[in-house]
């Protein structure tokens, strides 16, 4: 794989032929998340975390790798594109796990329908996985793609990369005294707030990673990762956080 570039109105490309691209959108005044693309067997596009926002500039750029086929809630909290992109791509169907679609179900009524991720399992071929955190209280999800030279996960909320923790003394607090940043790092503010038991959902993580060794990494908050050492750093990171 050849080295990452970013389109003129903010996709980072990872890996053309396999659709698979990553934009980063503000979902508050400070806070930003990663949505994550990947090209299904049948040609169409998976989008991973929308974005609640996107310029026509950006969907066109987009339009140039598939037509939106499948759209994921990766877990009950990141769902405020769901809305915008069933009119944006009117022929996709919505998936999230059962846990996501309880609590979107509560926090929103513009989601709409939302399929189980077990009818999604037949559109992903060999080379797409979507992968259910075990113990999720809501629904967390990971996804990985076979990519030219290894594999490009989203680790969804599980694992963060972090330039800088946020300006506000509280948050700044939590973020540092459970060890979420800044940096590569176990999200474990998250993992607190949407894991049951870290050790079933981080061993299985782990397990996938040394199955399918990320050469890219897209967190769902926080810089994209790329390299060689970035399946070994993962597996440092999961290893340690379920020892």
């Amino acid at each position: 794989m050849g080295p990452m570039q970013t389109t003129p109105h903010g996709w980072t490309i990872i890996d053309a032929d396999a659709g698979v691209l990553s934009l980063t959108y503000h979902f508050s005044a400070e806070g930003t998340a990663n949505c994550f693309t990947a090209k299904l067997p049948s040609g169409g596009l998976l989008i991973i975390s929308p974005p609640p926002e996107v310029t026509p500039e950006q969907l066109e750029e987009l339009a140039a790798y598939g037509e939106i086929e499948a759209i994921v809630a990766n877990n009950g909290f990141h769902h405020m594109g769901l809305a915008a992109w069933r009119t944006l791509a009117p022929k996709a169907t919505v998936y999230a796990a059962p846990g996501a679609a309880t609590r979107i179900a509560k926090k929103t009524s513009t989601a709409g329908d939302l399929r189980p991720l077990s009818e999604l399992q037949a559109k992903l071929g060999d080379h797409v996985a979507v992968v259910e955190a075990p113990s999720s209280k809501c629904g967390e999800t990971w996804a990985h793609v076979k990519i030219d030279g290894g594999y490009a996960w989203y680790a969804s909320d599980l694992l963060a990369n972090l330039e800088r923790l946020p300006s506000g003394f509280l948050f700044r607090w939590m973020f540092k005294l459970s060890g979420s940043g800044p940096g590569y790092r176990v999200f474990n503010l998250a993992v607190k707030l949407i894991i049951k038991d870290k050790n079933a959902a981080l061993g299985t993580m782990l397990r996938d990673v040394r199955a399918h060794p990320p050469t890219v990494m897209v967190p769902a908050h926080g810089s994209v990762l790329t390299g060689r050492s970035v399946a070994a750093d993962t597996e440092a990171l999961l290893v340690a956080a379920t020892s």
